[in-house]
């Protein structure tokens, strides 16, 4: 911790439930100030972990800057941060980033990867202070009303996955990542947290694709939507989707979310057919370390 006049900076590997409430106090104000879509809600429902991965910055005891490291992806990490609009200009944002670099480097990242809001002026005016590059974006799109097309296939199902599919999943998922090894990461990350699912899209006893769902206390997102090449254009990205929506209707009443490649264009038009709209847009800027 360092302390200056007042102020503190502070690495946290465990958010306290008073913590959990600042963040999201916070990133309330810099929203309305830049009309954003920034939530931390998943924050309540992540696993605990040993790692630093959360960084505040507080004035006279008050949050006003807040960084955060994604525990996802081995060689590059991605970081989501906000700083307070009434105390911008001081630097309270590269202390942030510098910390989470330091914390990066020291685990034997290669990059990092800065996730700006394409809306957040401020944000991308660090990215190019700090020189970062621009890389792609993403639309962030929820589901209004179903579109439920209900294609049946007697050939094919879907299925929740578990650890017996864990050769299953990293190869579904190495065809989109091209990397056999961060596969592995990804999908033995992810099988052990008690709030992640994956399901499998079978046709007969083949997996033809996969997804993941994320449970937080006001929503599902889907990540991780991944098709084999050789099954694309046939209509099963189609059923795992609509299978897996059904299933979380069914289970309740929580809003549906995920993120889709803007250059995506398959893709969009399926989740849009389905009843997903855009509701704000990231874009994803590289940094070497």
């Amino acid at each position: 911790m360092a302390q200056e006049q007042g102020q503190s900076l502070i690495r946290k590997h465990l958010l306290t439930g008073r913590e959990l409430m600042e963040i999201e106090q916070l990133a309330e104000v810099c929203n309305k100030y830049e009309d954003l879509h920034m939530r931390f809600n998943w924050l309540r429902s992540r696993p605990p972990s040993e790692e630093t991965n959360d960084f505040l910055y507080y004035e006279d005891s008050k949050l006003v800057g807040y960084l955060n490291i994604s525990s996802y992806g081995s060689k590059e990490k991605e970081l989501l941060g906000m700083v307070h609009p009434g105390h911008r200009r001081k630097g309270i944002f590269r202390a942030l980033f510098t910390l989470a670099r330091e914390e990066c480097l020291r685990r034997g990242a290669q990059g990092l990867i800065l996730v700006c809001e394409h809306a957040s002026r401020s944000g991308l005016a660090f990215a190019a202070a700090i020189e970062a590059y621009y890389d792609f974006s993403e639309h962030a799109m929820e589901l209004g009303d179903f579109q439920d097309r209900r294609t049946i296939d007697e050939r094919f199902h879907v299925r929740e996955a578990g650890i017996g599919d864990f050769k299953a999943l990293v190869s579904i998922m190495a065809t989109d990542l091209g990397d056999a090894e961060e596969a592995k990461f990804y999908v033995s990350q992810f099988l052990q947290r008690p709030r992640q699912r994956f399901y499998l899209g079978m046709l007969n006893e083949e997996s033809t694709g996969c997804l993941r769902l994320d449970e937080m206390e006001d929503e599902t997102g889907i990540y991780g939507f991944v098709v084999r090449p050789e099954y694309r254009g046939r209509g099963y990205g189609r059923q795992i989707l609509e299978a897996t929506i059904r299933t979380i209707r069914a289970e309740g009443d929580k809003r549906i979310t995920l993120e889709v490649e803007t250059n995506n264009t398959n893709a969009i038009g399926l989740y849009r057919s389905c009843g997903f709209q855009v509701i704000t847009t990231y874009d994803y800027y590289s940094f070497g370390l």
